[in-house]
């Protein structure tokens, strides 16, 4: 990870640790209140490479009823590079934990999964103050958490998009 000195600008803004650790927080929420759990750690990874690649969450379904497996099988686009994805804002996922961490927003919980502290108002606050593309990123990561605590395990989830814990 470079020091912050040594980022391009537009690295530093798009994936600056409030805004990505903002985006993941959504996710959790909102996976926790469907499964009334946290989340699988692996899948948090899975969170930044799906809503900040916008053709892929501009495709996203409007709602988790579709089925992740029959969206995946119809917009087989959203897969590809999906790894490269993945592994590229890997860094970035875990400095936004990290942050997430210290600000006690993200907590670990027993059996590897993490939770949030923050309330759904705090959310939303959180989501009134962002403007336009970083709006639409948090608000589809929350979909993205509810989608991915309809669509089976983690191990499952991951198998739809190609990647493996």
């Amino acid at each position: 990870m470079k020091t912050w000195a040594s980022r391009p600008k537009e690295e530093a803004f798009l994936l600056n640790p409030a805004f990505c650790c903002t985006t993941l927080t959504a996710a959790i929420a909102s996976y926790a209140s469907a499964k009334e759990k946290g989340v699988p750690f692996p899948l948090v990874f899975m969170v930044l490479p799906i809503v900040l690649h916008k053709p892929t969450r501009n495709a996203l379904p409007p709602n988790a009823r579709t089925s992740m497996a029959a969206w995946l099988q119809e917009d087989s686009a959203a897969r590809v590079l999906f790894y490269e994805r993945l592994v590229s804002l890997k860094p970035h996922t875990k400095e936004a934990i990290q942050f997430g961490m210290l600000l006690n927003w993200i907590v670990p919980r027993e059996g590897g999964l993490l939770e949030t502290t923050l309330s759904e108002s705090s959310i939303n606050r959180a989501i009134h103050k962002l403007a336009d593309e970083a709006r639409e990123c948090v608000m589809r990561a929350r979909f993205l958490g509810k989608w991915f605590a309809a669509s089976g395990t983690a191990d499952t989830v991951m198998a739809f998009w190609g990647v493996r814990p």
